[in-house]
C-alpha cells in the first residue's frame, strides 16, 4: 500500500434509494477511482480499511454526539473503494462534491468529505446548513442518475476552477428552503444572465436563449417547445398560460394574497416547476461553459 494513498467518504440524506448498491468509475488526473454507492446496512461486513473507519469512527461518533445532523445509519454512503493519491486531492474532493450537489440539489443533503489515510489521518463527515427540511427530495440516487454526476465531473474537470462560481450560486438558491423565493431568484437569474441584447430584458427571450444552450443540437429543437409547453401547462393552473406567469405572480407580490387559497395541485406544480428550472439552468450553464472552453482552446 502506498504511503500517500487515501480513501474518501461522503454521506447523503433526504433522498430516495432502492437499497441496491452500485459501483461507478471516475477518472481524475490519470487515476481511475472506483466508487461504491450503498446504504449502511450493506456495509456491516465490509473489508478493511473501511470496517473500522465506518463503524468505530463515523457511526460511533455520530451516535455518541447526537446533534441535528443526519445519522449515518440512515444515510447513503459514497466510498472510494480503491483509494487515490494525495496529489490534487482537495481539487478532486471539492469538484466531486460540487457535481453531487448539482445533480442531487437541496433538499437532498450532502456531507463534506471524510478522509482516511492509513497510518496518518482519520476524519468523519461533517455537514453544513442542516435544518428542518420542509420537503422530501423527489430525487433518487441510482445508477442512471449518477451518470449525470460523472458527466458533469468530466466536463468541469477540464475547466478552470473560476468557472465553478456561477454553479455554486445556483446551488445556494436551492438552499433558501422557501420554494417561492427560490423560484423567483431562479427566474431573476435567467432573465439577467441570458439577456444578450441592449435595452430592457424580457424573461421569455432570456428563457429562449437559455434553452439554446440547453439543447445546442439543431435536430433536438423540438425539445425547446416541449419544455416551454410544460412550464405553460404548470402556469395554466394559475389562470394564465404565459411563460412568465409564475415570475409575475412572485415578482409583483400577488402571491401574498393568493397562496393561502392555492390547492394541493397548484402547490405541486410550483415545486415541479422549481425542480425543472433548477435542472434546466444547471444543464444550460454546463453546456455553455463546455462550449466556451472548446472555442477558446
Amino acid at each position: 500500500m502506498k504511503d500517500n494513498i487515501r480513501y474518501a467518504c461522503w454521506l447523503m440524506d433526504n433522498i430516495k434509494f432502492s437499497g441496491e448498491e452500485f459501483t461507478k468509475t471516475i477518472e481524475f488526473n490519470g487515476e481511475k477511482i472506483e466508487l461504491l454507492i450503498t446504504k449502511y446496512e450493506n456495509l456491516k461486513d465490509i473489508e478493511e480499511p473501511f470496517h473500522d473507519w465506518i463503524h468505530n469512527e463515523i457511526v460511533y461518533s455520530a451516535m455518541t454526539n447526537l446533534s441535528n445532523n443526519p445519522l449515518p445509519i440512515y444515510s447513503i454512503f459514497i466510498l472510494t473503494k480503491n483509494g487515490y493519491t494525495t496529489h490534487n486531492s482537495q481539487d478532486f474532493s471539492y469538484l466531486f462534491r460540487l457535481c453531487l450537489k448539482l445533480v442531487y440539489y437541496q433538499p437532498t443533503l450532502i456531507s463534506h468529505v471524510a478522509v482516511f489515510i492509513p497510518n496518518a489521518e482519520i476524519t468523519i463527515p461533517t455537514w453544513e446548513n442542516v435544518r428542518n427540511m420542509r420537503t422530501i427530495s423527489k430525487k433518487e440516487i441510482n445508477s442512471d442518475t449518477f451518470n449525470k454526476v460523472l458527466s458533469y465531473f468530466e466536463t468541469l474537470s477540464k475547466l478552470d476552477r473560476s468557472c465553478y462560481s456561477v454553479l455554486e450560486e445556483i446551488y445556494k438558491i436551492t438552499e433558501i428552503n422557501e420554494v417561492l423565493i427560490e423560484l423567483l431568484a431562479l427566474y431573476s437569474f435567467i432573465e439577467g444572465f441570458w439577456h444578450n441584447q441592449r435595452g430592457k430584458s424580457h424573461l421569455d427571450k432570456s428563457i429562449s436563449a437559455m434553452l439554446k444552450d440547453y439543447v445546442p443540437q439543431r435536430e433536438e429543437k423540438s425539445k425547446i417547445k416541449d419544455i416551454k409547453d410544460e412550464i405553460k401547462s404548470q402556469n395554466e393552473l394559475f389562470n394564465e398560460s404565459k411563460i412568465d406567469t409564475m415570475r409575475n405572480i412572485l415578482a409583483h407580490g400577488m402571491y401574498k394574497s393568493q397562496e393561502d387559497s392555492w390547492s394541493n395541485e397548484q402547490w405541486a406544480a410550483i415545486y415541479e416547476q422549481r425542480n425543472l428550472i433548477i435542472e434546466l439552468v444547471i444543464d444550460s450553464l454546463i453546456n455553455k461553459l463546455k462550449c466556451e472552453n472548446q472555442l477558446s482552446s
